[in-house]
């Protein structure tokens, strides 16, 4: 049963006021600065009470919902059960979720009295994509179980047991990510980076330097090598004995745990290097640039469409403060955009900024969000001006952005009300029209035109194209590519499914040629460019019967007469139909790489995609012609 209460939270000052922000006096790298105010409800259930500010109510439904769900699988991996009602912060966004200041030494008050956010708080967010969420509502509650378990649910307990149970930070936050997901293609591919790159001689230094990918992949390697209960079992050994060579040679059979630590270096390169044999290394591309990732990252790389062009766009990220930087002809870099406040923290926004090429490489549209208001201008690069600049009021983020048609039509990925739907947008009147309404997610949408038939592509969790939608529906388990209908403007547009991923995901959809699109997907554990083949055929009308607020589609006449008598009618208000077509497409990889495609967009209307690899501690930046010839063989084994 859950009920829901309303609260408003109120944080205690240290350090100043200004009039826009409140600042608090912390450590370097600590602090919060609130743009807004936040007003929080919570729903309240049998384990947790879940907290959601203003137009969050479908998210805080949603994270109580799947933490219900979610807290007996982890119990029972963990061996532990959650002691007492544990709080879940849900914040709409990462901007609202940097505002924090729980967790900084402020508590919570409310009308009651202070609520102690201690040991059993997790705080969340939601960038678009309720896979994410999930993720971090499982790494929440495997937290506040594996923190009780070693450390007590005290306060004092905690610090007094938190001094005497020396365990390395990485092993415990390590198993913590561990017990909320096993593993993904993303840390697989992460940790091949890192072990192939040459730079760590033994496990403490890859430890030091990645202390949470260490932990996670150590735990995964004792799952897969001795089995998935003796991670458990090595844990409550190590926190009983205090002695982690004690809890490795019990779990190993007497080997101890620096030996352990070495096997996993070895064991793991190799299989690594055995794995990129055979596999292509790096595409070779008309535009190539290539960077040292250190300290400084570089991220949402896109390459100008005109294929003669040598001038790209990429924002560059370095200890919380980002750059957007366009280069012209690999000598001129000039400085769009900088932004962002300096931290220790190097947790980039994961949305933001998104930048996009129109079609004629004349214009740069770039979307980021500072001080709480999302913003957007655009750069016109022959007269060298920022000739739009507009704040956006009508999305709470925006996950993905594309030129659509013309210079003047943007086309979102944008999260209302905490959906995630896709609108097209004018610029110069600053006017949205919403394509999609409902619970999934609806990503990377980008528009196509195929012979006798034009839509806008995107990826979605929708379980099908026929999947209704409540407010108890929930996504499905992996993305798929699927093709709307955005002429048709009543509510009835068509959706068509152009692919069903048995395994992995597909992502970043887009036109490829005029008779393929393509897509990127993580079916075989790597990130691989895949192609579709486009069929479509009419399949005749559909009839819409609007009759008072209720409209029928194709209804039968037995169901509009008694539709007529229940709005005591004798004749219906209007009739309209539209196109129905059945379409498909045959699915292929046309890469096969060693390492995941990180990024990839469609360079204009040239037939050109640009394509972002890491080898090691460079990423390497690729435009690229359509592969005619690989579309014309399908000889390539991902």
């Amino acid at each position: 049963m859950k009920k829901v209460f309303s609260l408003l939270l109120c944080l205690p000052l240290a350090g100043f006021m200004k009039t826009t922000a409140q600042v608090n006096a912390v450590e370097f790298g600590k602090n919060r600065v609130q743009y807004q105010k936040f007003k929080w409800k919570y729903y309240q259930t049998d384990n947790f009470n879940t907290y959601f500010s203003q137009d969050g109510l479908a998210l805080g439904k949603y994270v109580a919902q799947i933490a219900e769900n979610e807290l007996a699988s982890i119990e029972e991996f963990v061996e532990y059960g959650l002691q007492r009602r544990a709080n879940i912060v849900v914040y709409n966004n990462f901007d609202e979720y940097q505002q924090s200041n729980i967790g900084i030494g402020i508590d919570w008050q409310n009308a009651g009295g202070v609520t102690k956010l201690v040991n059993n708080k997790m705080i969340v967010f939601y960038d678009g994509n309720h896979d994410n969420l999930k993720r971090q509502i499982r790494e929440g509650i495997a937290k506040v179980l594996v923190d009780n378990l070693l450390f007590g649910d005290d306060l004092g307990e905690f610090a007094a047991n938190q001094a005497l149970l020396d365990l390395p930070k990485w092993l415990t936050d390590g198993y913590v990510a561990y017990a909320a997901e096993n593993w993904s293609n993303k840390l697989d591919d992460d940790l091949k980076s890192a072990l192939l790159s040459g730079r760590y001689n033994n496990f403490y230094q890859f430890a030091f330097e990645k202390p949470l990918l260490a932990g996670h992949s150590f735990w995964r390697y004792i799952g897969d090598k001795y089995g998935k209960s003796k991670t458990t079992y090595m844990l409550y050994l190590a926190r009983v004995y205090r002695n982690l060579n004690t809890a490795s040679a019990r779990v190993t059979k007497k080997k101890k745990f620096k030996e352990v630590l070495q096997e996993f270096m070895t064991e793991e390169s190799q299989k690594y290097y055995k794995d990129i044999r055979g596999r292509r290394n790096v595409p070779k591309g008309q535009l190539s640039v290539s960077e040292f990732i250190d300290k400084k990252d570089f991220i949402r790389f896109n390459a100008n469409p005109v294929p003669r062009s040598l001038s790209w766009a990429v924002v560059e990220f370095k200890q919380g403060k980002y750059c957007v930087v366009f280069h012209e002809n690999f000598v001129n870099r000039k400085i769009l955009l900088k932004f962002g406040t300096r931290t220790r923290e190097d947790e980039k926004n994961p949305n933001y900024p998104i930048l996009a090429w129109d079609g004629k490489g004349t214009r740069l549209a770039v979307l980021y969000n500072e001080e709480g208001k999302t913003k957007l201008f655009v750069y016109d690069v022959i007269n060298r001006v920022k000739i739009v600049k507009q704040e956006m009021k009508q999305f709470s983020q925006v996950q993905d952005m594309k030129y659509m048609l013309d210079a003047n039509t943007l086309l979102f990925s944008a999260v209302k009300s905490g959906q995630t739907d896709i609108f097209v947008y004018k610029i110069d009147r600053q006017t949205t029209e919403q394509v999609t309404n409902d619970v999934y997610d609806d990503l990377d949408a980008s528009f196509v035109a195929f012979p006798n038939k034009t839509g806008i592509i995107f990826s979605s969790n929708r379980p099908s194209a026929m999947a209704g939608s409540n407010d108890d529906s929930l996504p499905g388990k992996r993305f798929n590519v699927f093709l709307i209908d955005n002429w048709n403007k009543s509510e009835f547009k068509q959706v068509s499914q152009l692919t069903n991923l048995k395994q992995g995901n597909a992502r970043f959809p887009s036109q490829y040629n005029n008779a393929h699109f393509t897509f990127v997907s993580d079916e075989n554990g790597i990130n691989n460019r895949y192609a579709g083949f486009f069929t479509t055929e009419r399949a005749g009308l559909d009839t819409i019967v609007y009759i008072g607020d209720e409209i029928l589609r194709n209804p039968t006449p037995k169901d509009v007469d008694s539709l007529l008598k229940d709005w005591s009618k004798s004749d219906i208000d209007s009739v309209g139909f539209f196109s129905v077509t059945n379409d498909s497409a045959y699915v292929f990889p046309i890469t096969n790489y060693q390492s995941s495609l990180l990024e990839t967009r469609t360079a204009g209307d040239n037939q050109q995609v640009s394509e972002v690899v890491r080898q090691g501690d460079f990423k390497f930046l690729y435009r690229l012609r359509v592969d005619e010839n690989t579309l014309r063989r399908r000889n390539i084994t991902a």
